[in-house]
């Protein structure tokens, strides 16, 4: 045989069984027409394995896995409504990540998430309308005397429309996450693109700050090690948003600088972050509290700086937690203040606990129409 036939016939040889190797490769999670999911594994030595689904129906929440003569495993579940849904592999009584599913939510545990698409495409589905644009920014920081992390938002046009100003939206994340938890969980950039090309909502940047300037605790710890942590992320974070990162934004992208066009809002420890920014710094007249930390044992007046110039710049002062959340009683509380104060503002108390799909799939979808509705506050 002539030496390049040789040569071909090896390189063909290599070709066709890689071919076979990457065809036996398993697909999981794999969504089907229906709104099923089938989850597949290779685990030969594992004896039993179940998926457990967080926040559907007890009679859907589990997946139980077969295992063929080879040592692979294959379960389906039933059809499920369309939405994102946050799921563990439990192999043997143990929790695992699905290793072959790359969308991870992570947190002090990481599950894996998948997604069922609707028809029509669900606002938190990524449509075939003009995306904005993710920066992902290291900033320096007097106040914890180190670099922290920020993403930031651009809207559709901001590239195309140099000589434009925006609103700006500041969205905090909830306890234990990071400045990536809106986008890679929470879907608030698409969820702002579709709101965008529907024309309902004003075209903002929206800031991704990592709420934990003091850094997470870990372990087993007292209630008062615990509130100790609280106070000091709570009086950082709010001092980082007003002295640092409020004039960091300001020099570093077209913004519109004034009250009418800032905004704050957060879920959970954003959202107590949220409300004590705002009384404090007297900078953002639209205020957006999801399933809220709202401040306890401390009065309107001592979270205030001026408790009247707040009222005189407050737009819009909105407020939601779900009926099942384990904050409904200390956020049914503040809105009492804010009732005695003659503070304006919205209550909303809806179905749901303390979960993303609350905060992604009903929360910000309501709120960011609300914002920069003053064309003129917000074109000029």
């Amino acid at each position: 045989m002539r030496p390049y036939l040789h040569t071909f016939g090896l390189i063909l040889s290599v070709l066709i069984t890689s071919s076979s190797a990457w065809s036996q490769r398993l697909k999981s999670p794999e969504v089907n027409a229906d709104g099923s999911i089938t989850f597949r594994t290779d685990q030969p030595a594992a004896e039993t394995i179940e998926i457990q689904f967080n926040r559907v129906p007890d009679d859907k929440a589990t997946v139980t896995l077969t295992k063929d003569e080879n040592g692979k495993w294959l379960g389906t579940s039933r059809p499920l409504d369309p939405g994102i849904y946050e799921y563990k592999m439990i192999v043997d009584g143990t929790a695992q990540l699905d290793i072959r599913n790359r969308w991870i939510k992570k947190w002090y545990t990481l599950e894996n998430l998948v997604e069922v698409p609707g028809d029509p495409s669900l606002v938190t589905e990524r449509q075939s309308v003009d995306h904005g644009v993710l920066h992902h920014h290291y900033y320096q920081s007097a106040i914890t005397n180190s670099q922290r992390q920020v993403i930031v938002y651009t809207p559709p046009s901001y590239a195309s429309h140099p000589d434009k100003r925006y609103p700006v939206l500041y969205l905090l994340h909830g306890f234990g996450d990071d400045q990536t938890a809106w986008t890679e969980v929470g879907r608030a950039n698409l969820i702002a693109d579709n709101l965008i090309h529907g024309g309902t909502t004003k075209e903002m940047i929206i800031v991704m700050p990592h709420g934990h300037p003091v850094p997470l605790p870990h372990g087993t710890q007292s209630k008062q090690a615990r509130d100790d942590y609280g106070k000091d992320n709570n009086l950082a974070m709010r001092r980082d948003l007003i002295e640092v990162l409020l004039p960091w934004v300001r020099s570093n992208y077209r913004t519109l600088d004034t009250i009418d066009n800032r905004a704050i809002a957060g879920l959970s420890m954003g959202g107590g972050h949220s409300i004590r920014t705002a009384l404090a710094s007297n900078e953002f007249a639209y205020v957006g509290a999801y399933s809220a930390a709202a401040p306890q044992d401390e009065t309107l007046d001592d979270l205030a700086t001026d408790l009247d110039r707040f009222k005189m710049g407050l737009k819009h002062f909105w407020i939601a937690c779900g009926d099942e959340d384990f904050l409904l009683e200390r956020n049914q509380a503040f809105v009492k203040q804010l009732k005695a104060a003659s503070i304006p503002h919205v209550y909303l108390e809806t179905q749901g606990a303390h979960n993303w799909d609350v905060w992604r799939d009903d929360y910000l979808p309501r709120f960011l129409p609300l914002l920069f509705q003053d064309s003129a506050a917000s074109e000029r």
